[in-house]
């Protein structure tokens, strides 16, 4: 069991307390436990800092103490730097839709991005205290599992305009796709459901696993569904927020599992405001849950803009090109400004896997991937999230998203 403890700065009242002691800062005080400070935690402002990889064991490492210290790097500066995705305020090289690069990151360059790595050094940490100390300090967390959902457009046919069906049609004819011609003329009269209307069966797959069909706020598997409401523009075309068959799926899909907003491509401030007041007016609940389009949060500008929004939760922090930890975590943390050196309410959900990331895998080496990642998760008694695009699950697109969700759901991957 934990004692009392406290934490104190001043050297005298250290050095003459006469029990257990742990110290952090640049060099030991006595023959306490002890862990070299890099300084990182101290510096104001930001800097260029340089990352130079080492192991902990079987972990790799960086901010290595020179000297005598009981954990042989500064664990908490080096996990600082990683879950603040402090490299991200630095100058970068972005990709095509202006992302953060994931190639660029010190975890690829560490060889780490599939590790939860800032949940095993805690691990260590803790068996270390344990050991030091001769007391169990346990976190008493469960593995938990949520797959997200991100609705860029409800319909493929359905609902759209003139000219989007248009463009469609001449599309299939150019490509002599005659198959799709007929099945979005189908739609289009009526005869035929449109190919992303799948909601229902992901809702029952779902509603089957839980013991009495309904979400519990308890419950350890999870799905959300992201919607889309922002303006119609090249990037985000999908169907308009006004469709009233839209908007009754919103709310029917809100009866059964979780629901938040999706952020358009193109959002500024006042776009952050008025997207959210439209999904508080059609799903006739508070907005607490969002996702930034295609995972675009520029770190830290998009999250900034979400701040003042109270009790929000974000499910944007990973990579859609790449499967891993991008702030090296599986437990869900506060986002913290760098700029102004503050702990800010918004509560960040890192997402593990982005099944676009592994669509063009075969079966077998998709099923490798989400069964390393989830171990990796368990491991550490994480939060094992996944993301789709709703379009994945398309009606007679030859795909392996369905056979991967329920995998994801399988308790003895």
């Amino acid at each position: 069991m934990l004692q009392d403890f406290k934490f104190t700065s001043e050297v005298s009242e250290f050095v003459s307390h006469s029990g257990v002691k742990f110290s952090y800062g640049p060099k030991p005080l006595g023959e306490e436990l002890f862990v070299w400070s890099y300084g990182l935690l101290d510096e104001n402002g930001i800097d260029d800092h340089e990352i130079e990889f080492h192991q902990w064991e079987e972990l790799p490492i960086f901010f290595k103490a020179p000297e005598r210290s009981d954990i042989p790097f500064d664990i908490f500066s080096a996990a600082f730097y990683l879950i603040t995705r402090y490299e991200e305020y630095l100058p970068q090289v972005k990709d095509d839709l202006g992302r953060y690069s994931a190639k660029e990151s010190t975890a690829v360059k560490g060889g780490f991005i599939l590790m939860p790595l800032v949940d095993l050094w805690i691990r260590k940490l803790l068996l270390l205290l344990n050991r030091s100390f001769d007391t169990t300090i346990r976190r008493e967390l469960q593995l938990k599992t949520t797959v997200t959902i991100e609705v860029s457009s409800f319909f493929k046919y359905k609902g759209r305009g003139v000219i989007d069906n248009a463009i469609m049609f001449y599309g299939h004819f150019k490509r002599f796709k005659i198959r799709y011609l007929f099945k979005q003329i189908f739609v289009l009269l009526g005869l035929k459901v449109d190919p992303f209307s799948n909601h229902e069966q992901l809702i029952r797959s779902m509603r089957n696993r839980w013991k009495h069909g309904r979400k519990t706020s308890s419950a350890t598997e999870n799905m959300i569904f992201f919607f889309h409401l922002g303006r119609y523009n090249r990037t985000d075309n999908g169907i308009s927020h006004r469709s009233r068959g839209y908007r009754e799926a919103i709310k029917q899909i809100g009866d059964y599992v979780d629901i938040g907003l999706r952020y358009s491509f193109f959002c500024d401030d006042n776009e952050v405001k008025t997207q959210g007041k439209k999904f508080e007016k059609i799903s006739n609940r508070p907005l607490s849950k969002t996702m930034a389009a295609y995972s675009k949060i520029s770190t830290p500008g998009h999250y900034k803009r979400l701040v003042d929004l109270e009790k929000l939760e974000d499910y944007s922090m990973g990579y859609e090109t790449m499967p891993g930890f991008r702030a090296s975590t599986s437990h869900p943390f506060y986002f913290y400004d760098l700029d102004y050196e503050v702990q800010t309410p918004l509560l960040i959900y890192p997402y593990a896997l982005h099944y676009k990331s592994i669509s063009g895998n075969m079966l077998n080496g998709q099923k490798q991937i989400v069964q390393q990642l989830k171990r990796r998760v368990e491991e550490v008694s994480g939060h094992f999230i996944v993301m789709y695009d709703y379009a994945q699950f398309e009606q007679g697109l030859k795909s392996h998203a369905t056979t991967i969700l329920e995998h994801i759901y399988d308790k003895e991957v």
